[in-house]
């Protein structure tokens, strides 16, 4: 049983860094920068929580109901990381439009 789980964790890790990389590009504005790094640090960390509970029960661990919360809870943080980000970008792309036609008056 040590194979399939050290082939998961393997999988886990390099999906889980391959998230990362991403985040390390640098947008201009450090407002877009912070959701970008968010975004991608929080799909490597649902890709690592999944993939660690599934090692452990390839191992043949008793996965408890512990892991799949930590999923729910991470996805939902997500989701609202996401749109919370939407609504603080798409507000401050609106202020600026406003505070630039304001300037032409």
């Amino acid at each position: 049983m040590l194979l399939p789980s050290l082939i998961m964790f393997a999988i886990t890790v390099v999906v889980a860094t391959t998230c990362l990389v991403p985040a390390a590009f640098k947008p201009s504005s450090s407002l877009v920068g912070f959701y970008w790094s968010g975004f991608w640090l929080f799909l490597a960390l649902i890709a690592a929580l999944a993939g660690g509970e599934q090692a452990l029960m390839l191992s043949g661990q008793d996965v408890p109901a512990l892991a799949a919360r930590l999923q729910v809870s991470a996805i939902l943080c997500f989701m609202l990381f996401v749109m919370f980000g939407w609504a603080r970008l798409s507000g401050a792309a609106l202020w600026h439009g406003v505070r630039r036609v304001a300037a032409r008056s």
